[in-house]
């Protein structure tokens, strides 16, 4: 399993994920189909260990396959995204637990990892209930983690693993305006469950380098910075998602006909020079994006995490994700009223690139900040 075979094999499903596209939205789910496609394919196990039949490859690997899907279905390019990202974070775990896990390879975890709630040590086990939102894709995993915090005085972050039956799933808290697809429904746990050691990750020792699984495979894909991965994996859904948006606005062109010009776009210059600097905001972005992938990567191969240098990902990421979204903003503004329609695609890829930007660690507020704080320390 590479990079390579992953594409191909994304290409060749992603005509079907683009024609159940509407249906995901209107379902607030991805297909039973799509999701089986990507267990077949193996995508969403790029970063999956060795040990346990994935291709332990890279985050830049695993950002070019996500940002493929996104050209024929963001939502599923975002589960695809989490899916894959969660196999990282499920690596931290201990062994014991990653058995677990993967009994099946082909495993899908979903989870909601903000550390909102109160959970209650016991002994080295964990107590937790509540409700825990966006668990993209969690109506199509076997696993499903939440995040949590534990302690009195300085309360730290964990993430504990349940059985999919062990969690209930809201599915009326989607309701969206954008990735409608991705089901990031909330998580319930009405009654409390008492998650054993070997499922409890915690976050600080992952943020040291020092969790179970960095311990246990001391690959460079296992030690790059948590946070900074947990960013820029998330971006990969809008590269392919603006070039989507590219290419749907060029199919419409010869039958858009603009009443002021009494001609279809095709013949209208301006229309054509929206077309060009879309593209090339799309292929800076996505240049970015990539750069800043293999950037991550090298980090985990270095010996110390340099800020200044982890904050440039930062950096990069909210810059690039603004970059994507001002394209495609600039070609929906020049679609017209017929773009409008729910079953128009155009408009489907801006609310969703929209949805996707306004996450708290993809603004350029957040990067910026995130940026500068290291510039000056």
């Amino acid at each position: 399993m590479d990079l390579d075979q992953i594409v191909r094999e994304i290409r060749l499903a992603g005509p079907a994920w683009k024609e159940r596209s509407l249906g995901a939205e209107s379902r607030g789910s991805i297909d039973s189909a799509n999701a089986e496609e990507i267990r077949r394919i193996g995508a969403h196990r790029l970063t999956q260990p060795f040990d346990f039949g994935g291709a332990q490859s890279s985050i830049e690997d695993h950002m070019r396959a996500v940002a493929v899907a996104g050209e024929y279905c963001m939502s599923t390019a975002w589960c695809l995204g989490v899916w894959s990202a969660h196999n990282w974070m499920a690596s931290h775990f201990p062994a014991e637990g990653q058995h677990d896990f993967w009994e099946d390879p082909r495993t899908l975890i979903s989870a909601s990892i903000v550390p909102k709630t109160k959970f209650k040590a016991v002994g080295q086990d964990v107590l937790v209930s509540g409700r825990f939102s966006f668990g993209s894709g969690c109506d199509h995993a076997s696993w499903l983690g939440v995040g949590g915090l534990i302690g009195d005085q300085t309360p730290s972050p964990v993430i504990c693993m349940l059985p999919k039956d062990s969690v209930s799933i809201d599915h009326q808290s989607w309701e969206v305006s954008g990735l409608r697809g991705t089901g990031s429904k909330e998580l319930v746990i009405a009654d409390e469950v008492l998650v054993p050691a070997h499922r409890v990750l915690h976050v600080s020792e992952s943020m040291n380098r020092e969790s179970p699984g960095q311990k246990l495979y001391g690959h460079p894909l296992y030690l790059t910075p948590w946070r900074t991965t947990a960013i820029l994996v998330l971006a990969a859904p809008l590269i392919g998602a603006a070039k989507a948006a590219i290419r749907r606005f060029q199919e419409r062109m010869d039958s858009h006909v603009l009443v002021s010009l009494k001609t279809t776009q095709l013949n209208d210059p301006l229309a054509l020079n929206r077309l060009a600097e879309s593209s090339a905001e799309v292929q800076a972005a996505e240049l970015m994006l990539y750069h800043a992938a293999k950037q991550l990567d090298l980090l985990g191969a270095a010996g110390e995490v340099d800020a200044l240098d982890n904050a440039v990902i930062v950096r990069d990421c909210g810059f690039a994700v603004r970059l994507l979204a001002n394209s495609v903003d600039r070609l929906f503004e020049a679609s017209g009223g017929s773009a409008l329609s729910s079953a128009e695609l155009m408009q489907r890829i801006w609310r969703d690139v929209h949805a996707a930007r306004s996450h708290a660690v993809l603004t350029w507020d957040h990067a910026s900040h995130a940026y500068s704080q290291a510039l000056f320390q």
